[in-house]
């Protein structure tokens, strides 16, 4: 089966595996870039609540508006999670983009991201999960043995997870991301995008990587089209009701 072919009935096909095993296949819905309530946020927040699909937001700290609390309160099982600082490029020009790289002094860099988690818990109160999410999904190696003295308890980038813990991190990355960022940032397509969901958990079901691993969809409202929108409504209606398939709520995704 090549990621041209899949089908939804591949993704059927795979949960029945994990049906007759006896297991259920968990998954969590991670959305990043929030910043000021807009129109495409508060259409991802509805579409979580008519679904039931816990939504765990990454927003960046510095610009950050209150008005979040009042999307977040839409949607179901709603968490707010970290996104950086100020989500800025600090790699050179030849290198992959990162916040969070080892271009600045550590501790810099490190006070940066407190100075983030205390505005984030000051604006957003009980919805905030003290949860690192990198910007572009990476961070300096250097970085993470600091995280926890200043309050973080999990951290989550992409692709399977080498570990369920690491220098007292809960990590729980994403693995399918309906956007082709290298075409612009439109629609992946439906068969690629089913395809990398139903081998996240075929890997898992058969225990290639971390099985208990939740299945992660990572989500940015902003460069949602038509497309996009209509994906994740199919998904979650798909998926809905099922018992072979559960949504977590990154509180439940990040417990210790």
């Amino acid at each position: 089966m090549s990621g041209e072919q899949t089908t939804w009935a591949d993704l059927d096909g795979e949960l029945a595996c994990w049906r007759d095993a006896g297991r259920t296949a968990t998954l969590w819905w991670r959305d990043d870039d929030a910043t000021v309530p807009d129109a495409a946020l508060e259409r991802l927040a509805v579409l979580s609540g008519h679904w039931s699909v816990p939504l765990g937001l990454a927003v960046i700290p510095a610009r950050a508006s209150a008005a979040l609390g009042a999307v977040l309160a839409l949607a179901c099982d709603a968490a707010a999670l970290q996104h950086g600082f100020a989500h800025t490029d600090h790699a050179r020009a030849d290198e992959p983009s990162a916040e969070l790289g080892a271009h600045r002094p550590r501790e810099l860099v490190l006070t940066e991201l407190a100075d983030g988690r205390r505005r984030l818990a000051d604006t957003l109160g009980a919805r905030f999960v003290p949860v690192l999410v990198p910007p572009w999904n990476r961070i300096a190696a250097a970085l993470l043995p600091g995280l926890a003295g200043i309050g973080f308890t999990g951290l989550s980038c992409f692709a399977p997870r080498p570990a369920a813990a690491r220098d007292g991190l809960v990590l729980a990355n994403c693995h399918v991301d309906p956007v082709h960022w290298r075409r612009g940032g439109v629609f992946r397509g439906e068969p690629r995008t089913l395809a990398a969901l139903v081998e996240h958990l075929r890997a898992r079901r058969t225990r290639r990587v971390d099985p208990d691993e939740p299945t992660g969809l990572l989500t940015h409202h902003w460069r949602h089209d038509d497309a996009s929108w209509s994906f994740l409504e199919r998904l979650f209606e798909r998926l809905h009701g099922r018992r072979e398939a559960r949504w977590l709520d990154a509180r439940a995704v990040f417990a210790r």
